[in-house]
């Protein structure tokens, strides 16, 4: 039995003790489901969803959950861990339809054990936050004291403003120490750099790059033909060579300045088009197993880690944003090798100028994990 499959038996169990006394099974006649038990399996299939078929059937059966009693609908919640994008999308509506319909009778004792079961699913444990804040903000209010360190990041970013907004009134000394605190626990790129900028006029400048985890030290190759795009599935010297480490005797050194780590190749290099680079670096893991590796780039990008191929995308000034591109790797304890090549086209327009890329190592929350032996202190 999965563990999903147990945590959903469990609050079958409590709803059924909860509710024996007035709705032990609902009549077939009102639509809803006829015991929690079918709530459940109902709320389960909705969650495997997928496509456009069957939409239907798929409305029917959701049109049942949105007529079951409030003491189910917890139960239900759990369907959401293994949840299909499509599936979570009718499950969540028509859960949230039954938390409407049923108004302030929805349990807050249940919602609570839910929220604060940090084993059930991020996505479970944030709805059925918004759902307790809806019916007794004081009692939700009361949880984020407790959670600068949650897993699921939509609750611990509530913690985090918690926090911030306590202190708005309080001494330097008292907001300057709640800021630092709550640095060390943002993820959010945007709160990160609010709690930065606040840092930084009182005093304490911040190095937002070395928060948000991005490698800055690289080694950059001299630049290979991609007239045509041709360079994208070519593998050149240092792609060759792998598994063998790349020969980098030879190549730029170049450490990032940027905040977001970006390392402009059209400065290392030169401006260019229709040409495509590698960039080498050694990053330095504290235990072995996965990671995540997040990339952004307006070009087209390929990594390696300890030359096992990660992720390919060959598209072109599409976006370039943060984390535009995530994969999880294999990495071993202490140095590992990770190789960037990075392709750009013979589009002429400004917008298309651009020839960089910005790299990070995080685990599944974006904590970063990879250091390198010339990072500096966060706050100076």
């Amino acid at each position: 039995m999965s563990q999903t499959t147990m945590r959903a038996a469990v609050w079958v169990c409590v709803a059924i003790v909860a509710s024996v006394s007035t709705h032990a099974t609902v009549s077939a006649a009102d639509g809803a489901p006829e015991s929690v038990a079918e709530a459940v399996t109902i709320a389960t299939e909705l969650a495997k969803a997928t496509g456009t078929r069957g939409q239907t059937a798929l409305a029917a059966q959701a049109d049942r959950i949105a007529a079951m009693p409030a003491d189910w609908i917890v139960p239900c919640l759990a369907a959401f861990a293994d949840a299909t994008p499509a599936g979570g999308n009718w499950l969540r509506s028509s859960l949230e339809r039954a938390v409407d319909r049923t108004g302030d009778s929805l349990p807050a004792d249940a919602l609570m054990a839910v929220v604060t079961d940090r084993k059930q699913s991020a996505r479970v444990r944030t709805l059925a936050f918004g759902w307790l804040k809806d019916r007794n903000p004081s009692r939700a209010e009361g949880l984020l004291e407790g959670m600068l360190d949650d897993p699921a990041l939509d609750l611990r970013r509530e913690a985090i403003e918690k926090q911030l907004a306590a202190v708005a009134t309080a001494d330097e000394t008292a907001q300057k120490s709640t800021h630092r605190q709550c640095l060390a626990a943002a993820r959010d790129v945007d709160q990160i750099e609010r709690i930065a900028a606040w840092l930084s006029e009182h005093g304490e400048k911040v190095d937002v790059a070395l928060v948000l985890g991005f490698v800055r030290n690289w080694r950059v190759s001299e630049a290979f033909d991609n007239a045509k795009g041709v360079g994208f599935a070519k593998a050149y010297p240092p792609e060759a060579a792998l598994p063998a480490r790349p020969e980098t005797l030879q190549w730029k050194t170049v450490e990032s300045a940027d905040k977001h780590g970006a390392i402009d190749l059209n400065a290392a290099i030169a401006t260019k088009k229709g040409v495509l680079a590698y960039a080498v670096a050694d990053v330095v893991m504290p235990r072995s197993g996965p990671a995540e590796v997040r990339i952004g780039s307006p070009c087209a990008v390929a990594v390696w880690v300890n030359g096992k191929p990660v992720m390919a995308h060959e598209i072109y000034h599409a976006s370039e944003a943060i984390d535009q591109y995530v994969a999880t790797a294999e990495f071993r304890e202490g140095t590992n090798i990770v190789i960037v090549k990075c392709c750009q086209n013979e589009q002429t327009e400004p917008w298309a100028s651009d020839w960089k890329f910005q790299l990070r190592i995080c685990d599944s929350i974006g904590s970063p994990l990879a250091t390198q032996p010339t990072q500096e202190k966060v706050a100076e």
